[in-house]
């Protein structure tokens, strides 16, 4: 994709694995919510585009802006693929949002930002005392013909599936959540490792191996999930989700090099 336009001013830039909000073409800025505009831009067909869904775009313009130390994108204008082009087209601005949770929908893990119940924003439901929505967001960046790229792992929260009962908000409930999440960094983290060892540095290798390599490892995830569910039944068994807490500390200690935070 061809990036136009330029900064009028920029922050401090944001880290890999901080989230920057998408405010789509439909959607309204509330006057309550102070921002500035970093700078409006453009990502166009470059001519030799091998990727370019509409995710793909949006990861181009997240990049940029983490790069200016923009936490928001407002998308202004977005054509569709079409008879002159196969890709996705945007006008954006770059923001920086006195407040931007109202616009976010998920987080990324770090130990700078822990799980807390406002990201819980799903209806309850019968079926458990709390749902931390999960999964490893996993996909090849930075592909370019003649040139190696990489694996991007990335373990996120949803808020618009996770819920919580309200007679269950309290700190055990998040604890045990929290633990959720820790384990999943763990799966990101051997997962990285395996990609790492695997070697897969080009489109042809990410199509023939990743999808092998994922399964297996997100399957060991959730099996572990399975076990974390029933013997702290849910963590309502405290004694058994400290349990959990220790041993996973101490797994997420020697994996340090691998960490989320690291990337």
């Amino acid at each position: 994709m061809k990036l136009k336009g330029e900064a009028a001013q920029q922050f401090a830039p944001l880290k890999k694995n901080e989230s920057v909000a998408i405010i789509e073409e439909n959607k309204t800025i509330p006057d309550s919510i102070a921002y500035e505009t970093i700078g409006e831009f453009q990502l166009k067909d470059g001519g030799f585009t091998v990727d370019c869904s509409y995710e793909h775009v949006l990861d181009h313009a997240r990049n940029e802006a983490r790069k200016l130390g923009g936490n928001a994108i407002k998308i202004t204008s977005h054509k569709l693929p079409g008879k002159f082009s196969s890709c996705h087209q945007i006008k954006f601005n770059i923001l920086r949002l006195e407040d931007v949770f109202a616009f976010q929908n998920m987080l990324i893990w770090s130990r700078e930002h822990p799980v807390d119940w406002k990201h819980f924003k799903s209806a309850p439901k019968l079926e458990r005392p709390s749902f931390l929505c999960a999964t490893l967001n996993v996909d090849y960046k930075d592909y370019k013909i003649g040139a190696k790229g990489r694996v991007e792992v990335l373990p996120i929260i949803v808020f618009s599936c996770s819920y919580i009962q309200p007679n269950y908000q309290n700190k055990h409930q998040l604890e045990y959540n929290q633990l959720k999440f820790d384990l999943l960094e763990l799966y990101a983290r051997k997962m990285r490792e395996a990609f790492i060892e695997a070697k897969i540095d080009s489109q042809m290798k990410w199509q023939k191996f990743a999808e092998e390599i994922y399964n297996e490892i997100f399957n060991d995830f959730e099996t572990e999930i399975y076990y974390l569910e029933t013997e702290t039944n849910f963590g309502l068994e405290y004694t058994e989700t400290l349990r959990w807490k220790y041993r996973l500390k101490e797994e997420l200690a020697e994996t340090a090099s691998l960490s989320t935070d690291s990337i």
